[in-house]
């Protein structure tokens, strides 16, 4: 078993919001190669130590890093590295698989098929769903809380699939939520280019709000472009 004993390039966390910056830092030593897929990250305490950061902060990069498939958590065991990025020249060229594009398109096709019917048959216990998870949403993305802003942006979306009242629909989109979370995870990764799309969401419920089939639908695509330039870039830059 391969241990990181002494991980070089760490610092301690001056700037910027801490996890943005322990996670650049993570990357940056996952990306250096000097450790092989199967490598053991330093403890929690020995982590905290050298970056100066507290314990929330960290697990909050370890999570989104585990979500987006570079690292894994064994419980009682410690945290590995699960994808070794040796000879990439960025991190970025590792972020978009190949069967993101698909199911981008598939997720396009579906999110616009159900917002224009949960403007026709939400109710109001849909609409209150909705507004708790988006304001969630926007509070774990200001507070850095970028694993639960994930997972509440991806509930968001699932209750207004709900709010179409058809199960097979919910089913179905259930299958693409889970691809979603990665893919939303590994553009976090890119701290720098990273943009907030809550406009694009608030427009969203609003429609949904008004029963106003077209603008969700508008609101939908305008969001969904956002996302597919954001992954577009971060696969070729």
């Amino acid at each position: 078993m391969l241990f990181i004993s002494t991980p070089t390039g760490l610092k301690a966390v001056q700037r910027r919001k801490l996890v943005d910056e322990v996670l650049d830092q993570l990357m940056a030593l996952i990306q250096s190669g000097q450790y092989e897929q199967g490598a053991k990250l330093p403890p929690e305490p020995e982590l905290m130590r050298l970056l100066s950061v507290g314990r929330s902060t960290v697990r909050e990069a370890v999570k989104i890093l585990m979500h987006a498939g570079f690292l894994e958590v064994r419980q009682g065991d410690g945290t590995y590295i699960k994808k070794s990025s040796t000879g990439l020249q960025s991190v970025k060229a590792t972020l978009i698989p190949q069967n993101f594009e698909q199911v981008l398109e598939v997720r396009r096709m579906l999110e616009c098929e159900a917002v224009e019917l949960a403007a026709i048959r939400r109710t109001d216990a849909d609409l209150q769903r909705m507004r708790t998870l988006l304001d969630q949403r926007n509070e774990y993305l200001d507070g850095g809380r970028y694993a639960e802003y994930v997972a509440s942006d991806i509930a968001f979306h699932i209750a207004v699939v709900e709010s179409c009242h058809n199960d097979v629909f919910t089913a179905m989109y259930s299958v693409i939520a889970e691809g979603l979370r990665e893919l939303l995870s590994q553009l976090i990764l890119d701290t720098q280019g990273y943009e907030d799309n809550t406009v694009y969401h608030e427009a969203i419920y609003r429609a949904i709000e008004a029963q106003d089939s077209e603008a969700a639908k508008r609101y939908t695509i305008q969001n969904l472009d956002a996302v597919t330039s954001r992954s577009s870039i971060a696969a070729h830059s």
